[in-house]
């Protein structure tokens, strides 16, 4: 049993297989300028695999690959096909910028990839070349058709940001209704070079459900342990899933770990803690010293993160390094 010391089970990983993205969002990367891991630093599907092995021998049931975009990594579906062959691992999702998706969902599929949440932060090829810094639009679209024909989970993530974006919240997820998804609306938060944002881009969850509310008859959903708070439309069936990190957080409820593209165990996404995992197996450490490295990462995880605070405390290295 992976605990931590205010007794939360752990029992969900996050799996950064590379820094490396084909974007530049605003949210989570500067325009340039990013320090990139040498390739040789970063953790093989063999390392990989071992780590969530140990992981699933204390508790791990759930796997998320993140980046960077983690359809980025060759080969990714052989990394998914060995996560599937461990026993303890019941759902892997993935999240995605679906720009590659078009070839990689069937394949991934038939690994035993379960779902994606695919970032689809407009619906506006104009405005999305602008958050993304990359003109991608009609990969993406592409990319959730090809999730959608191989019958892969399907949600949709998007970041709400004043002056961007949050003239399309109704769009967004009447778009998502048209694929039987829900839509999750995530508070901007300030990660890395993002913290300096001066343009106040938070808009936070009460004020997206306003807009919401006027095309909208959302009631919540039953609470699932998900830190999406869920609601439906009573009228459409329209689902929308909130996350209010920065206003409402749901850090007394956090069951998750990360491991990151180099290695490191890492408590939480806001926390400047890791343990360096990758040190152990290249230094020909026991699975019982991992054993210990996902102990002393769940004792170094904070009751919740500090971003709020009076004097506040940011993570030092930006989104795309840690694997949201």
């Amino acid at each position: 049993m992976l605990q931590d010391r205010f007794n939360r089970l752990i029992s969900y990983l996050r799996i950064s297989v590379t820094d490396r993205c084909n974007f530049r969002c605003v949210y989570c990367m500067p325009e340039e300028g990013v320090e990139l891991a040498p390739r040789a630093e970063i953790l093989s599907f063999e390392e990989i695999a071992r780590v969530v092995r140990v992981g699933a021998s204390l508790g791990l049931s759930k796997i998320r690959l993140t980046g960077g975009e983690p359809t980025v990594r060759r080969d990714l579906p052989q990394l998914v096909s060995m996560l599937r062959a461990i026993p303890q691992i019941g759902e892997i999702a993935m999240t995605t910028n679906a720009a590659l998706l078009d070839e990689l969902a069937a394949p991934l599929q038939m690994a035993g990839l379960n779902r994606v949440n695919i970032s689809l932060d407009t619906l506006n090829p104009e405005k999305a070349a602008q958050i993304a810094r990359r003109d991608y639009f009609g990969r993406v679209l592409a990319g959730i058709d090809a999730a959608r024909r191989a019958n892969l989970g399907l949600k949709f993530n998007t970041v709400v940001m004043r002056g961007l974006n949050d003239d399309e919240l109704p769009a967004l997820l009447d778009f998502a209704r048209s694929y039987e998804a829900q839509i999750r609306f995530i508070e901007y938060m300030p990660m890395g070079m993002a913290r300096f944002d001066e343009r106040n881009r938070l808009v936070t969850s009460q004020e997206t459900r306003a807009i919401l509310a006027s095309r909208f008859d959302l009631v919540p959903e039953t609470e699932n342990g998900d830190p999406a708070r869920g609601y439906v439309c009573r009228e459409t069936g329209a689902r929308a899933g909130f996350i209010s990190s920065m206003s409402d957080h749901f850090c007394d409820s956090c069951n998750r770990m990360r491991l990151t593209a180099q290695g490191g165990l890492r408590p939480c996404l806001h926390q400047n803690a890791e343990v360096d995992a990758c040190a152990i197996m290249r230094g020909g450490g026991s699975d019982e010293e991992l054993r210990g490295a996902f102990l002393e990462a769940a004792g170094l995880k904070w009751a919740g993160h500090r971003m709020n605070d009076v004097i506040p405390l940011f993570s030092s290295k930006e989104m795309v390094s840690i694997g949201g």
